[in-house]
């Protein structure tokens, strides 16, 4: 039998997981922003109707048990809590990300790590620990994998980091880890581009799927099953993919890091949709442009950016994967806010018209250089003859040029008052900023009780 050519690259990345380092002291405060990233946008999303419903039906899944139910502050199985918690995680598009994953590193596996943390009533060093693990593993693996077309990246490698950070808070040696892992890839589910383009909230519960796979991973490979040594291959280079390089797997362990280089969103759409937001608004506000002044839109930009190509977004969901609807609401409505994405949002005749005349084409160049520079041009022909162009190259949130630490403070708040009284809103943000000296993470769950 052919051996994995990623065999001995797993085990390495495993091992380096489960040790000392995973965290520096250093990165401790990005990660308590991360978690209350995570958090706030679990909490701010629970009151969207599929969500909150997925939040009461929880303990039916798992039964009672010690991990919580955000949306909810039930208590129930930490496979069903990571289920609920990461569906709600992605479903307001306001969590945070990784252009090398292109994903969301975090939602697909912090939900996991804290209901086995809760579980096993680990420390906050310990939790944030796993959290790091996690993290950097799901980069790792993500980095490596090279999507077919149709594909969309929720739910795929993520669930390797979900894996080897549940595995670290268990105490599992590097063999069982390392299965668990194997087991996390033969898991992934078929996640297609076309749900979240149509506006179909099955893709957010993918990455509940993905959390929960995660915790399932473990106690699999704790009992005893075993996973395909060449799964990350087969699954990742084959299936879901085109192709998997494993080198990045245990490249400069323990110096090149993922955690701090992710980045933090404000506008509350996916990624990709950003760059031609912010080149719109430098036109805006250069050239005092109006949306009744715009006859038609080209937006230039990367692969897989263009797959946001739709022009017909009729929820305001969908439209938080068109880069022709993002566009046309910063002209029409000079927002991408939640208030921009939805359904009401979705059904202005001006704001459709306008998303209709948006093209979106590729940039060649721009593939290139992606994802270090993910970049878009977009070029307004205007009625009166003039052509407008403005290009970002790295749109804000990103490490490279971070948003202030005010604003993004500002989106936790905003976000946690959507379901949480001012009080329990101030309980989470404290429990989070805790996290490095507590000797409990056990508290959350009373956090989140005081709902409006």
């Amino acid at each position: 039998m052919t051996s994995a050519p990623s065999a001995g690259r797993v085990e390495r990345l495993v091992d380096w997981a489960l040790g000392p380092d995973v965290l520096r002291p250093e990165d401790t405060g990005h990660l308590v922003t991360v978690v209350a990233d995570t958090l706030a946008a679990v909490l701010g999303a629970s009151v969207e109707p599929e969500v909150r419903q997925a939040a009461l039906v929880a303990p039916r899944l798992g039964g009672s048990g010690p991990a919580t139910v955000l949306g909810s502050g039930a208590g129930t199985s930490p496979a069903a809590a990571a289920l609920v918690n990461g569906l709600g995680a992605v479903r307001l598009e306001l969590d945070e990300g990784h252009a090398h994953a292109a994903n969301h590193p975090s939602a697909h596996t912090l939900p996991a790590v804290l209901a086995a943390a809760e579980d096993v009533d680990a420390s906050g060093p310990e939790l944030l620990a796993a959290a790091a693990a996690a993290y950097e593993v799901a980069v790792r693996f993500a980095r490596g994998l090279h999507l077919r077309r149709a594909v969309h990246p929720f739910g795929t490698a993520m669930a390797c980091g979900a894996a080897a950070g549940v595995a670290r808070l268990r105490g599992c040696d590097v063999a069982t880890a390392t299965q668990a892992v194997l087991i996390a890839t033969a898991l992934a589910p078929a996640s297609t581009q076309h749900a979240a383009n149509s506006g179909a909230t099955v893709r957010n519960a993918l990455t509940g799927v993905c959390a929960s796979n995660g915790v399932l991973a473990v106690e699999l490979a704790a009992s005893g099953t075993t996973g395909d040594p060449r799964a990350p291959e087969i699954v990742f280079g084959e299936i879901l993919g085109s192709a998997f390089d494993p080198q990045h797997l245990d490249e400069e362990l323990g110096g090149l890091r993922y955690l701090t280089t992710g980045y933090l969103k404000l506008h509350a759409c996916s990624r990709w949709n950003h760059a031609p937001i912010e080149a719109t608004e430098l036109l805006i506000a250069e050239h005092g442009v109006r949306a009744d002044e715009v006859a038609d839109v080209e937006v230039a930009t990367y692969d897989p950016a263009i797959r946001l190509d739709g022009r017909d977004a009729r929820t305001g969901f969908a439209g938080k994967h068109s880069i022709p609807y993002s566009v046309a609401a910063r002209l029409v409505r000079r927002d991408n806010s939640t208030e921009a994405y939805t359904d009401d949002a979705a059904t202005d005749p001006e704001l459709r018209a306008l998303m209709a005349r948006v093209t979106v084409v590729e940039d060649p160049a721009m593939t290139a250089a992606a994802p270090a520079v993910r970049a878009a041009r977009v070029t307004l022909r205007l009625r009166d003859g003039r052509t407008l162009s403005a290009t970002e190259d790295h749109p804000p949130g990103g490490a490279e040029r971070p948003y202030p630490a005010a604003a993004i403070a500002a989106k936790h708040r905003a976000l946690l008052t959507r379901a949480l009284t001012d009080d329990a809103a101030d309980a989470v943000l404290a429990w989070c900023t805790a996290l490095p000296d507590a000797g409990s993470v056990r508290g959350l769950a009373t956090a989140v009780g005081g709902r409006r």
